[in-house]
């Protein structure tokens, strides 16, 4: 007797702005076919999915905004995937009952900028100063923010709070970048 399909999907954070990295990790049912594989992405902002179709079992795609049909191939340079949530489902015949869908919090822009960020600090072996310590604590408190909101997207499936979240993290950061401490009690 053979055993349905146990779809899944590893959704990778990647540094890169300009990819969108998918992978199968699905088991698939002894005996069953795997057929009219398809993974439908639906950008930020965005209410109709792109559909990605005929992929191997086993795939691990780097989506790019040339892939999704946004961009011209042409193109000098390819154009960013902005932070937020994307709805990714993936399906295999039949399409409408075999089937898994992710909310996945792209954080990789305000990640990157946090990593700059902590790239600043001047860090030795010895005890870091106040100020220093004062900068790590508040770049903590940011990466927390992120985090918590990758959370409440990916694990709670809530998407709303995530992005008010992702939002608040996002102003967080601009006000260290503009050199206000954050965590102070002033």
């Amino acid at each position: 007797m053979a055993i349905k399909h146990n779809l899944s999907l590893d959704i990778l954070d990647t540094a890169c702005e300009t990819v969108l990295k998918i992978s199968d990790s699905s088991a698939y049912g002894q005996g069953l076919p795997v057929e009219c594989t398809r993974l439908d992405v639906t950008l930020p902002g965005f209410y109709a999915p792109v559909y990605i179709e005929n992929l191997e079992p086993g795939f691990i795609e780097n989506i790019t905004m040339v892939t999704l049909g946004y961009q011209n191939a042409n193109a000098d340079s390819l154009n960013s995937f902005s932070d937020g949530i994307y709805t990714i489902k993936y399906s295999v015949a039949p399409n409408d009952k075999v089937y898994v869908i992710y909310y996945h919090l792209r954080t990789t822009c305000i990640s990157n900028e946090y990593y700059r960020e902590l790239c600043k600090l001047q860090l030795a072996e010895c005890e870091p100063s106040k100020e220093i310590q004062q900068k790590l604590k508040d770049l903590r408190y940011i990466k927390m923010l992120i985090d918590a909101a990758k959370a409440k997207a990916e694990y709670c499936n809530s998407t709303n709070q995530a992005i008010d979240m992702l939002a608040y993290a996002r102003k967080m950061l601009s006000k260290y970048q503009s050199g206000s401490c954050i965590t102070c009690n002033n």
